[in-house]
């Protein structure tokens, strides 16, 4: 009769690496489970655990969970993030961040919610987590659910007005403002104009203080920059640059984000000016499926998303408690929106 080579292979068990080992299988359990408060010789435990590697023994997280009363799972509240093509990969970096350690992720959007989320958040908590990420697309702050329990939580992207001291991940705006402007008046550019998203949002006041920081270094008087304010849309970089064209011909625009970028772009094309012969655009996020695809390419700062789920991932599932603030960096992307300005005779 012939065998069917498809079955599924035996899961491998605390019995099995026990008998490998040579111990009982409470000691092995006692090991496997980090119980450090149950003496174990070292020798044993070297041999437990070199027994389990050889076997590929995979601990059965829910049967630990049952036992021990350790939940597994890590509970993702997102505000507009899962809708968002480049935010979304902040609950990806968290879920790669915490798999190998036998965790799992379980995501709750709250954005449509009429009460916030907190219904959805409690009935979360409810059902035994280990710890929560609050995750929002743009710095900002968020109203964190009290779920009445002492349960380790990091804000990624956001911040909690209701708590004090929150450990907080967030994508180094000052250092990409910095990094982009510190570019364009490498490139020789001194007539330069910001301009920014709203003047209170806290990524455009990060993003600006590196361009005067960065002026500064270039041996450029920050005041001689001029900057306009509106908001993060398409439409509000056409008007922002048309007024700013009206009145003069700046040879570079640094703007607030890549959408802001695209209406600048728009707007000194309406006004006879090609890129980057006549002026010099550069944006910021690097939004997928757009900057890099725009003609021509567009010269911006990539926004850290993955990077910032994976920290706030690996913070929470940490032998220590997180505290403070934690910067990612983000990092500049050349491209040939961004070029040497011309002469002013040959503009």
């Amino acid at each position: 009769m012939a065998v069917n080579d498809n079955r599924p292979a035996k899961r491998v068990t605390m019995k099995d690496v026990a008998k490998r080992a040579g111990v009982s299988q409470p000691t092995v359990s006692f090991v496997l489970n980090d119980r450090r408060d149950i003496s174990v010789a070292p020798e044993t435990r070297e041999r437990i655990l070199r027994a389990a590697k050889e076997l590929r023994f995979q601990p059965n997280r829910a049967a630990q969970s049952l036992r021990s009363n350790r939940p597994f799972t890590i509970g993702v509240i997102a505000d507009r993030v899962v809708s968002q093509p480049y935010a979304g990969q902040i609950v990806l970096g968290v879920q790669q961040a915490v798999q190998p350690a036998g965790y799992v992720s379980f995501v709750v959007e709250i954005s449509e919610t009429p009460d916030n989320g907190k219904a959805a958040v409690e009935n979360l908590v409810r059902q035994g987590v280990a710890g929560l990420v609050y995750a929002a697309p743009g710095p900002e702050p968020v109203q964190a659910v009290d779920v009445g329990e002492d349960i380790r939580t990091i804000f990624v992207n956001c911040w909690p007005a209701n708590v004090p001291d929150a450990a907080l991940v967030l994508a180094d705006e000052y250092q990409g403002g910095r990094d982009v402007a510190a570019a364009t008046f490498a490139a020789g550019h001194r007539d330069v104009v910001f301009l920014g998203g709203p003047a209170s949002d806290y990524a455009c006041q990060e993003r600006e203080r590196g361009l005067v920081d960065a002026a500064a270094a270039a041996g450029i008087d920050p005041a001689s920059i001029r900057r306009e304010y509106g908001t993060y849309h398409v439409s509000s970089g056409y008007d922002l640059a048309s007024r700013i064209l009206q009145d003069g011909s700046p040879t570079a625009l640094v703007c607030g984000n890549d959408r802001m970028a695209v209406g600048a772009l728009l707007a000194s094309h309406a006004a006879g000016l090609e890129c980057p012969r006549d002026i010099s655009i550069v944006g910021f996020d690097d939004q997928p499926e757009l900057a890099a695809e725009l003609h021509p390419p567009l010269a911006t700062v990539a926004l850290p998303h993955l990077q910032m789920g994976m920290t706030a991932g690996s913070l929470l599932i940490a032998d220590d408690e997180p505290t403070g603030r934690t910067l990612v960096p983000c990092r500049y992307i050349d491209r040939a929106s961004l070029a040497a300005p011309r002469t002013a005779s040959s503009r």
